[in-house]
């Protein structure tokens, strides 16, 4: 890891932290606030993908695939601004999903580096696990308990949780490969 992408993830993960000790703290307005920073973080990389995509990317081998997420990242980000009319309910199911895939996703990741005898599998499973925990959690309390609080300190927590790992594998050290 350069020393740059090593700022960049201790800057991510600062305000990580940051943003979801200031979700925890106003959680009646906290789900507007969480609605309004996801969508535009969704939209702001659909729109720096496109850009990457006309660039470079339309040279590349591949590079119709990036067209096609900063397509679907664009809509994802608009859709998810659109919500704010709806009820909180739908925005927690919204969040619950992400949370969900995110979850499997780290999981099947830490998963093939096991395959791949990587050492730092076990981070990425434990943040898996922990996603799909929160997820369900969250979906639980705003289904059954009909609440809009509890679903973002929960996601208030996750957020928290997601800046730690991000700082932690921040300060990792990266192994050094040579080839004799």
């Amino acid at each position: 890891m350069t020393l740059y992408q090593r700022v960049k993830k201790i800057i991510g993960g600062i305000v990580m932290i940051l943003y979801g000790i200031i979700v925890t703290l106003i959680p009646n307005e906290g789900y507007m606030l969480l609605l309004l920073v996801f969508g535009l973080y969704i939209l702001f990389s659909g729109v720096k993908m496109m850009i990457y995509y006309f660039t470079m990317a339309r040279l590349m081998v591949g590079g119709r695939s990036v067209l096609m997420k900063s397509i679907i990242l664009l809509d994802a980000g608009m859709f998810t601004l659109s919500l704010s009319t709806l009820k909180p309910v739908y925005l927690i199911l919204y969040l619950v999903g992400i949370y969900a895939v995110t979850g499997v996703i780290d999981i099947l990741r830490s998963l093939e580096e096991k395959k791949l005898e990587a050492p730092v599998w076990k981070l990425k499973f434990i943040s898996g696990l922990l996603n799909i925990i929160i997820a369900l959690a969250a979906a639980g309390a705003g289904i059954f308990l009909h609440s809009a609080v509890i679903p973002v300190y929960i996601y208030g927590g996750g957020m928290i949780w997601s800046g730690i790992v991000s700082l932690i594998s921040a300060f990792r050290r990266s192994p050094s490969i040579y080839i004799q």
